[in-house]
């Protein structure tokens, strides 16, 4: 038994913040059927530097696992009514269209809850479904840069940087999942359901409660310093430097065990937080003179003997054969939609009795339309009328 095996999900997500959330409850065993439009998920056909993964979108293949897809078109009256009986057998209805959208396909929360009442309706946005920004439309990047989080990111010279990853997307997901969980159980204790949002915007806030609790108590924007520190708030020797083969990341410590990894006694000279933030620049120029002599191996394994935290700065390529996340199953093999595997991220949070686990490959576009219509008592005849009207699409008529 997994947590959710008796969860049913019309999961209408498209891209990364609500794909994302379905995929994790998914993983800990709700039916997750998608309901696709008939031109498809937009990631099936979004291309990572330009590339595809043999013929399908990698974002398609890294948020829609543990997935069923039926393609309806709920513009057209035999789709809307197929789609009206899936989402009034779920038991979580979610989507991340722009506010009003839903509304205007009559699958809206009032909508819903006329013919499902104890439903658990979740709908991501980008900024929020009321407001002056509710309207405008927006992806990862923006909020990234209206949030502050771009102008804290990289040197004092750099213009504002976003991040290496999509942070507001995979945090919005991860809050969507969470706050889901916590409307299940609420309707477990009590009978009802209840609308549950969250947007970019808010999601693009939360994760910088640090800074932003900084900056809304002092009223002031810290410059980001010249070197390659770790945080713009906060002092050496957090940061990256280089090395004779690379770069290290070396974590907060005290700069007297810094100092004798180093064997550098003029670090020792310098006073408390304060002060090593004031002269950080200066700080990590005297560190990073000592460690372009080490080689990066001997410099960490120096620095973790002492118990100062630190690693290697790697790349992406260089997660798969890290002894660690093999260890923590953290990379898997799914088989491929067209055939043969790919491999991916896996299930991040372990549960001694309830395990998550991938229990299906993304599937192919309209894979499960026909087996989804009959469970939910359309006949073989029906199901190929809706085909014929092009209200559905299954996979041997794609």
């Amino acid at each position: 038994m997994r947590p959710l095996d008796d969860i049913k999900i019309a999961d209408f997500t498209q891209l990364m913040a609500g794909a994302w959330a379905a995929q994790k409850l998914g993983d800990m065993g709700a039916d997750v059927i998608k309901i696709e439009p008939p031109h498809g998920e937009p990631q099936r056909r979004m291309t990572y530097c330009g590339e595809y993964l043999d013929g399908e979108g990698f974002g398609y293949l890294t948020m829609n696992r543990s997935k069923r897809s039926v393609v309806l078109d709920l513009k057209s009256d035999g789709g809307k009514e197929a789609a009206e009986r899936i989402v009034a057998d779920a038991d979580v209805v979610m989507h991340n269209f722009r506010p009003g959208t839903m509304e205007r396909l009559g699958f809206g929360y009032e909508d819903v809850v006329e013919y499902n009442e104890n439903v658990v309706y979740v709908h991501v946005s980008g900024y929020g479904s009321t407001g002056p920004y509710a309207d405008r439309p927006g992806q990862d990047m923006i909020y990234q840069a209206v949030s502050g989080l771009a102008a804290n990111t990289g040197r004092a010279d750099d213009p504002p940087t976003p991040a290496g990853t999509s942070v507001v997307d995979e945090h919005t997901g991860t809050l969507a999942a969470m706050h889901t969980l916590q409307a299940l159980y609420y309707r477990a204790r009590t009978g009802t359901g209840q609308k549950v949002e969250t947007s970019l915007f808010d999601a693009a806030i939360d994760f910088q409660c640090n800074e932003l609790t900084y900056a809304m108590n002092t009223g002031e924007d810290l410059d980001r310093g010249e070197k390659t520190h770790g945080h713009p708030y906060l002092y050496p020797p957090y940061g990256i430097y280089e090395t004779a083969d690379g770069y290290a990341a070396i974590g907060m410590a005290p700069m007297d065990d810094i100092a004798d990894v180093l064997d550098d006694d003029a670090l020792r000279e310098y006073g408390d937080q304060a002060e090593l933030f004031a002269r950080r620049d200066e700080v990590h120029d005297r560190i990073e003179e000592s460690t372009q002599e080490w080689r990066t191996t001997d410099l960490i394994d120096a620095l973790v003997d002492a118990d100062v935290q630190a690693n290697a700065v790697g790349q992406s390529s260089d997660v798969e054969s890290h002894p660690q996340a093999q260890h923590n199953d953290m990379v898997v093999e799914l088989d491929h939609p067209a055939g043969g595997q790919f491999k991916t991220t896996g299930v991040p949070v372990s549960l001694s009795e309830t395990p998550a686990e991938v229990s299906r490959s993304p599937p192919t576009f309209g894979e499960h339309t026909r087996d989804v219509l009959v469970e939910h008592g359309y006949d073989e005849e029906e199901v190929e009328s809706l085909v014929a009207d092009e209200a559905a699409v299954t996979a041997d008529h794609t």
